[in-house]
């Protein structure tokens, strides 16, 4: 059997002002492509499928949507568990419609597929909390999944125990993952394990950080689960919450990565979704697909404006951190002719390299800070290419106020 494993959608995220929800209907199309080309089984999204715990309209929208079309009218079974940006009780707020068409969207490390519900073409053969079983009709062998969305500490301890002071949730979760392989994850199916938490090597791996938009996850007195924790039975483990694709150690631990980049941070990273090949009591053979869609995100630095706005020029189909260093601070006509020359700068900084200047486009500093109307409509005229009016100078002088 092929399963394709994405992670990290976070749809609905901006980056920091600017909408990208036209290159995350893209991304998604090209996802489904994929599926489609590949002839895969089975999809699992291991976490932040949205960005925050209230996404908008469209991106709900979005998400269902493209959920729809994967499942592929009820054939290819889709299992979604929550992330750390992602509210557990919405993502289960539409279990009831999603089930039918083989959806599973999972929000509580105790979460229980309901079987009692007929599916036209999957059929769930055991069930318990953080467990699945299922049974495609072309695949002659069962499909386990012990899944285990994020989860603060008081929510997790509804899964694990966690009350005793000693105990930490990387030694609780073996625990109960093994306990549910004892029971379940025997070598006449496919044993699949995810999760949304922060796995690393070992307690002496430094070389795997989380991403710089990220608050650590933590929880139950762990910063990070190790892949130790993870049984042994477990052919494939699809992990979500970092955004680089990547395998940890020998086995079949993956991190699938965001399909986009979502800061610069992750500046020109290649993004993938993993397929996996899988078979009863047997190594799964995994590869990465390339993602081609959405924009780069690239930083650059130029020491002179024309150059910037020629390479801005050349290359419109990216998102840019830019920055200029000059000996003086650019004019407002210099910082016009940039943004005219480029529509996906998010950042635009000056480098002054000339400390000893003491003059704003001609306006003398120390004159400047001693009046903030002055420094502000400066400031203003230097970004927008005028002089604010008196609408705007009402507003700033009411923000000074509180």
């Amino acid at each position: 059997m092929k399963i394709l494993h994405t992670s990290d959608l976070h749809l609905g995220k901006k980056l920091l002002h600017r909408d990208r929800l036209e290159e995350q209907m893209m991304v998604m199309d090209e996802i489904i492509s994929i599926a489609e080309a590949e002839e895969v089984d089975l999809v699992l999204v291991a976490g932040d499928l949205f960005d925050n715990y209230s996404p908008s309209a469209a991106a709900q929208k979005l998400m269902y949507s493209s959920l729809q079309r994967l499942a592929n009218d009820g054939k290819r079974p889709i299992i979604c568990i929550a992330g750390n940006h992602d509210s557990p009780e919405r993502i289960e707020s539409v279990e009831a419609l999603a089930d039918v068409s083989g959806i599973f969207l999972l929000g509580y490390p105790n979460s229980k597929t309901d079987n009692s519900i007929p599916h036209s073409h999957i059929k769930i053969t055991k069930t318990d909390e953080g467990f699945m079983e299922l049974i495609l009709p072309h695949i002659s062998y069962p499909i386990r999944i012990i899944h285990t969305p994020f989860a603060n500490h008081d929510r997790m301890k509804t899964f694990v125990d966690l009350d005793s002071p000693e105990a930490q949730l990387r030694t609780e979760l073996q625990k109960k993952w093994q306990s549910l392989c004892n029971q379940y994850c025997n070598s006449d199916g496919v044993n699949i394990l995810m999760s949304h938490l922060f796995v690393t090597n070992g307690k002496d791996d430094t070389s795997i950080s989380e991403p710089d938009d990220e608050n650590p996850i933590m929880a139950g007195g762990a910063s990070a689960i190790y892949t130790e924790n993870i049984p042994q039975e477990i052919q494939y483990t699809a992990l979500g919450h970092l955004h680089r694709c990547f395998r940890l150690g020998t086995r079949e631990i993956w991190y699938s990565g965001s399909p986009l980049e979502y800061s610069f941070a992750e500046s020109e990273q290649d993004k993938f979704v993993l397929i996996s090949n899988i078979e009863p009591n047997k190594k799964a053979e995994t590869k990465k697909v390339a993602l081609t869609t959405g924009y780069k995100l690239v930083c650059k630095t130029f020491d002179c404006p024309n150059e910037a706005c020629q390479w801005l020029t050349d290359n419109p189909n990216v998102w840019v951190d830019l920055t200029i260093q000059t000996d003086e601070f650019l004019t407002a006509a210099q910082t016009k002719m940039i943004n005219d020359s480029h529509k996906r700068i998010v950042t635009l900084r000056p480098l002054v390299t000339n400390t000893k200047s003491d003059t704003i486009n001609g306006s003398n500093i120390a004159e400047l800070i001693k009046d903030k109307d002055a420094l502000f409509a400066k400031y203003f005229e230097t970004i927008n290419g005028q002089s604010p009016n008196e609408e705007i100078m009402n507003l700033f002088h009411e923000i000074l106020a509180q």
